[in-house]
């Protein structure tokens, strides 16, 4: 999210002891945001679960919302890096192969930190934009473009790879959040199987 005066953090830690507080704080709101939700995460549970008091706390952060935008961001970096070292990793495999297993490790990332997730969608929309979230959509939608032009010759003739990406993240993205947070009852890998079938199929075209 964009810095303003009451949503960034009070001091940025220069030592490894302040760094090692910032951490200890981030870990005990993630376990207390995960475990009681926005509401149930005051400054107090916080600072408790962190072994600090509330004083200390407030050294670092000016109030609970500044906490949750640095869990967030902090959320963002992961998946970030986690989603990205994905990606990566199958540019070199059949692009049909490839596309399964990027859904698949989305979904997946996605399900380990469901109650993260949660709360960004459904408690908190009102903090964002978040600008680190907003970077990993960047991330992942230039990648995603540079895989669907480096294989362009075998993908349908009449493809248009900008409305291809728009629909690709925004659909897949979309339907990811929504298959992890309402859990139908779909089992991981067929949900896979169809997403995979939906983006390949408009990729490919239908004969």
């Amino acid at each position: 999210m964009a810095s303003s005066p009451g949503l960034s953090p009070r001091r940025t830690p220069s030592q490894d002891r302040s760094r090692r507080t910032v951490e200890r704080i981030l870990e005990a709101a993630t376990r207390v945001l995960s475990e009681r939700g926005y509401d149930g995460a005051s400054t107090n549970r916080i600072a408790k679960a962190a072994g600090i008091s509330n004083g200390s706390l407030y050294q670092y952060f000016p109030n609970k919302d500044a906490i949750v935008i640095a869990v967030l961001d902090r959320f963002a970096d992961h998946l970030a890096d986690r989603l990205g070292a994905e990606i990566e990793a199958t540019m070199r495999l059949p692009w049909e192969e490839a596309g399964r297993a990027m859904l698949d490790a989305q979904i997946r990332l996605f399900e380990e930190d469901a109650d993260l997730l949660r709360i960004i969608v459904e408690q908190v929309p009102w903090l964002g934009p978040f600008d680190k979230l907003a970077a990993l959509q960047r991330r992942l939608t230039d990648l995603i473009r540079v895989y669907l032009l480096v294989n362009r010759a075998e993908f349908r003739d009449d493809l248009d790879i900008d409305a291809t990406l728009w629909i690709i993240t925004e659909t897949v993205g979309l339907l990811s959040i929504k298959y992890v947070l309402d859990r139908p009852p779909i089992p991981h890998e067929r949900m896979v199987d169809e997403l995979a079938e939906l983006v390949i199929g408009h990729i490919r075209g239908r004969g």
